[in-house]
């Protein structure tokens, strides 16, 4: 169809310019039909120009409006109670069984709304505007976002923190919104804001709310810890009412259009938070107040006498036990992480923050994992070194080692094992080699692998031979020789260069 601005240029051309209707149709690329009918119309016919013509309705007709009110009439007239009226539902099933509606179940839905809006029977919603002294009040909520994080796409959930009223907004992303996420966002809120508010206002989020008993809400044990350390008390809107919290819902709008717009991408959900710190910090020092004009700065720097004190800083995290399983492996939902093999078939406690996976036992700690969230689980190669010891052949298919990532040095070191021995026995000298870290940092380690690989020592006990002679050439013990032989110590050196003869590689 013709656009409306055309058929008044085609006009103009006509009735102003005093165009031909030929020449009209040759510039606007029309046909000469098509300009003869615009130019010949009058305001009338342009004004109902492509709307359909009046049509007799086929699925409400005037019978089924009639049978709706017939029912909405015997429910006056017999003074039904309000909870006993006939539900859209009720209608719809009981004319569709008759034969006199054939429609959707949604039209007559509609329909019913309407009539009983007309009867006075439905009041329109309303509402009050609320205005809250400035530091009194904090609205909190979350929503879904999509982000490229590490080069994988994944679902993270945007937390916004909104003071109701003055526009001044913080938000985080975390890859979950579980207790610990919830803890960790209220941590930064509180300590961007300068301070504890008085009253926070939520929705009924189930990791907040066990269950809703009419105005009263059962809270979680997570809950009433947040409000014990903050000093805060909690209300909660009425379910579906999302007005009640508008300020930190437009919020939630805001930054997701703000701050993710397409797909944006980071190496890390840390380094995306950073970003989102400065860019709100950024959005106070320079904006303005939507209404009284006032700049944001002011109002944010006066919250800082109207909020309380902050407590000592504190890790939110979620503990669950776990049984450690045949494959040293501890499930924590959807994911496994690893543990040293003497722990298998204990039971475990797991302290789970948004970030990291703590698993210990008696009360000292086994071992740190980094939470993981994707499809990957999270093995420590150094858990199964010695299953590994025993079992050199399984090195290359472990699913541990395809998790680690080796140092350029370790793995030339492997390759020349490996033409050196052949697998297996390559398989346990790497192996021996890993085990070293266990006894000296994997900083020593790598250097004396390197210095051995010089030397042409593809040996790993020339590595150790290395790692005692550096460290007793720099550390305690060579202070104690030095004691022991005062006269020699002035020039005391040691030599490592015989290893080039003793192990030498044997060149095939």
């Amino acid at each position: 169809m013709i656009q409306m601005d055309e058929v008044n240029k085609i006009r103009k051309k006509f009735f102003v310019k005093g165009e031909t209707r030929g020449g009209i149709a040759k510039v606007c690329r029309r046909s000469w039909d098509t300009v003869n009918r615009i130019v010949n119309m009058d305001r009338e016919e342009l004004k109902n120009r492509g709307k359909r013509p009046q049509r007799q309705k086929t699925v409400m007709t005037d019978k089924v409006i009639k049978a709706i009110n017939d029912l909405l009439d015997y429910e006056a007239a017999a003074g039904i109670k309000k909870k006993q009226r006939y539900t859209a539902y009720q209608i719809y099933k009981e004319l569709s069984e008759q034969g006199v509606y054939l429609g959707s179940r949604r039209r007559m839905e509609e329909v019913v709304s309407k009539l009983r809006a007309e009867r006075s029977q439905v009041k329109q919603p309303t509402f009050l505007p609320l205005e809250f002294p400035l530091g009194s009040a904090l609205q909190v909520d979350h929503g879904e976002v999509e982000v490229e994080i590490d080069g994988n796409r994944v679902k993270g959930y945007l937390f916004v923190a909104s003071v109701p009223g003055q526009v001044l907004r913080y938000c985080q992303a975390f890859p979950t919104k579980a207790s610990e996420a919830w803890g960790e966002f209220h941590e930064r809120a509180f300590h961007f804001f300068g301070g504890s508010f008085s009253r926070l206002i939520y929705d009924n989020d189930s990791v907040l709310v066990k269950k809703v008993i009419g105005k009263e809400r059962k809270q979680t044990t997570f809950s009433i810890s947040l409000e014990e350390h903050y000093g805060f008390e909690s209300h909660f809107c009425n379910v579906g009412a999302g007005n009640e919290k508008g300020a930190v819902e437009n919020g939630v709008g805001y930054c997701r259009r703000r701050f993710f717009t397409g797909l944006p991408t980071f190496r890390s959900w840390d380094s995306l938070n950073d970003l989102l710190s400065s860019c709100c910090l950024k959005d106070i020092q320079q904006g303005t107040h939507y209404k009284t004009k006032e700049k944001l700065s002011e109002l944010f720097a006066s919250l800082e006498g109207k909020l309380r004190p902050l407590p000592p800083s504190k890790s939110w995290c979620r503990w669950v036990e776990c049984r450690v399983d045949k494959c040293q492996l501890v499930t924590v939902g959807y994911h496994q992480y690893s543990v040293p093999e003497k722990f298998v078939g204990s039971k475990v406690r797991v302290a789970l923050t948004y970030s990291k996976v703590e698993i210990g036992k008696d009360g000292e700690k086994i071992t740190i994992h980094k939470r993981r969230y994707g499809k990957e689980d999270s093995l420590a190669l150094d858990h199964y070194l010695d299953q590994l010891q025993r079992k050199p052949g399984a090195f290359s298919y472990a699913k541990a080692s395809k998790q680690a990532t080796f140092d350029p040095n370790l793995t030339e070191m492997r390759e020349r094992l490996s033409d050196k021995y052949g697998k297996n026995k390559a398989n346990r000298q790497f192996v021996d080699l890993l085990l070293l870290q266990r006894r000296w940092s994997q900083k020593e380690v790598i250097k004396s692998v390197q210095k051995a690989l010089d030397l042409g020592a593809i040996d790993v006990s020339a590595v150790e031979n290395i790692l005692c002679q550096q460290n007793l050439s720099s550390g305690t013990e060579r202070e104690e020789l030095q004691k022991l032989m005062p006269i020699q110590s002035a020039h005391w050196d040691f030599n490592l260069s015989s290893y080039r003869e003793l192990c030498q590689e044997v060149a095939l």
